[in-house]
């Protein structure tokens, strides 16, 4: 048995008040069948005297809560030797799936517009049928669709002031390319993913770790990683002077830092594996502080024979190149009333758009005129945005997605001024003008390192589509080892979680192995 409590001093709020219960802690500690460990903010019964053996647990812990990480974090569930936690720095799951909502009946997807799947054997293809038999995941089009959206490529003609839609260049995607939506936005499958497919649990931040329970993930929002420290080395058993770990037996340490209820937590963790799933230049960082607390100089030289290892791994992040892109939410009164629901610009992008798509057209979303718009808004709805909205939170809602070069050039021109710049070139592109159409919302957002151009792996190999070093317990995932789709990260997640998982579990059967043979000795 395992009774679980927060002793004293292992998490402080920022304004300094020991969240413990000391008493209690200071009873546990005195009795002599308990033992205290500051970093495992645990205090368990040893095992009892009737031969009972408890199973080794491994920790891994997941920064980074998109797709990518959260393949992983499913990868990992149900091991019953392994707790695995995901830590993601924002107020949601999913990275660049991603959706807003304003007035109460105004939705956009403004990252990822849909999913596909190449493969239907994949395990990215396998989640969205298990998200479409519990309704929230749809298909937009293609497939069996019905009534299917009006999705496909398209070119562009110049003519007096610019360049506008050629409609003579259309041509619909293939019936055979499916492309789903989240339901009722595409916010709701990496929540599925976590809750349903990993069976994840998100306690609350003061309680992060204490109960955790094998097999079972935990997933927390609003999470930093501060700190990671190599406590030692897989070749040596060196311990780093500068790291006052000397009797713990995993390979990484952490600050833990979460925002809850309008206080900052800081807590300790150790862990025998790190997952970076995060973009490429925060896996850079990230990689780079990890150096430093080894010690090491520029050439990897750290004297404890792991610098290199984490070096290569640094080097591999750093050299990813990717296009940044400017993402258009805007809402107009009045529908526009194009023939089609989504276009996939043909290059070269000469409007300055590569995509745009009738957010409002998607199943489960607010129909323009039908929601009850600032009703339902609630009190995080600005009156300003209320009362200047024509329509009071009701209109036909656009998603329009920059090209690379356009967003690029504008990487960083303020969100108030790309969003008119990018608003005025859709408009032109599709023959409309202000006067014909209002906007009643307009905003725009832009994701760094969107598509990255030199992914570090390889797709179509599920050993390569992520880097793992099983000897520093250090591995990294995402759409820049893999590719640039969704679905593309989500798989890579996956097979590194499988590669964690069958690292971890061979360590603890050589381990096994190892102690039978000095009892029989």
């Amino acid at each position: 048995a395992t009774l679980r409590v927060r002793p004293a001093g292992a998490l402080v709020s920022t304004r300094g008040h020991r969240v413990a219960r000391r008493r209690a802690d200071r009873r546990l500690a005195a009795r002599s069948d308990y033992s205290t460990n500051d970093r495992d903010v645990s205090v368990e019964k040893p095992p009892s005297d009737d031969g009972a053996k408890q199973t080794p647990v491994k920790k891994v812990v997941i920064i980074g809560g998109g797709l990518a990480g959260l393949g992983c974090l499913a990868s990992l569930s149900g091991h019953k030797h392994i707790n695995a936690t995901l830590l993601e720095s924002t107020r949601v799951l999913g990275g660049r799936v991603r959706s807003k909502a304003a007035l109460g009946a105004l939705a956009w997807d403004q990252g990822a517009s849909y999913f596909t799947a190449k493969d239907p054997s994949t395990p990215f293809a396998e989640v969205l049928r298990k998200g479409r038999a519990d309704g929230v995941v749809e298909l937009w089009a293609g497939g069996d669709a019905s009534p299917g959206a009006r999705v496909g490529t398209m070119g562009t003609k110049e003519e007096a002031g610019g360049h506008v839609l050629d409609e003579s260049s259309w041509e619909p995607f293939a019936a055979s390319k499916e492309l789903y939506v989240g339901v009722p936005s595409m916010a709701e499958l990496p929540v599925f993913v976590a809750e349903k497919v990993a069976n994840a649990v998100r306690p609350e931040a003061s309680w992060l770790g204490d109960n955790a329970v094998p097999g079972t993930p935990e997933y927390l929002t609003n999470a930093f990683a501060d700190r990671i420290q190599a406590l030692r080395t897989q070749d040596t058993g060196a311990w780093p002077a500068n790291v006052p770990h000397s009797g713990s037996d995993r390979n990484w340490g952490l600050m833990i830092r979460c925002r809850e209820g309008g206080h900052m937590w800081y807590k300790p963790w150790e862990s025998d594996v790190v997952v970076l799933a995060t973009q490429a230049p925060a896996a850079a960082k990230l990689t780079a502080q990890i150096l430093k607390s080894v010690g090491a100089d520029g050439d990897g030289g750290d004297g404890y024979g792991i610098a290199s290892k984490i070096l290569a791994m640094a080097s591999a992040a750093d050299r990813i190149r990717g296009n940044h892109c400017w993402s258009l939410t805007v809402a107009f009164a009045e529908p526009l009333n194009l023939p089609y629901e989504g276009v996939m610009m043909k290059e070269p992008f000469d409007g300055g758009i590569a995509w745009f798509a009738n957010n409002s057209s998607k199943p489960g979303r607010p129909e323009p005129g039908k929601g009850k718009g600032a009703q339902t808004a609630g009190w995080a709805y600005r009156w300003a945005e209320v009362g200047t909205s024509l329509t009071v939170g009701q209109g036909e809602c656009w998603v329009v997605q920059a090209s690379p070069e356009w967003s690029n050039e504008r990487a960083e021109m303020s969100p108030d001024d790309a969003a008119k710049e990018l608003c005025e070139a859709f408009l032109k592109l599709v023959g409309r003008s202000e006067s014909e159409v209002k906007p009643v919302h307009v905003k725009a957002v832009i994701w760094k390192f969107a598509y990255p151009l030199n992914p570090a792996g390889d797709p179509s190999d599920d050993s390569k589509r992520y880097l793992f070093d099983p000897d520093l317990g250090l591995g990294a995932c995402g759409d820049w080892t893999s590719g640039p789709r969704a679905g593309d990260a989500y798989d890579s997640g996956v097979a590194l979680g499988r590669a964690v998982a069958e690292h971890l579990a061979s360590e603890l059967n050589q381990k096994e192995t190892s102690e039978s043979e000095g009892k029989a000795r």
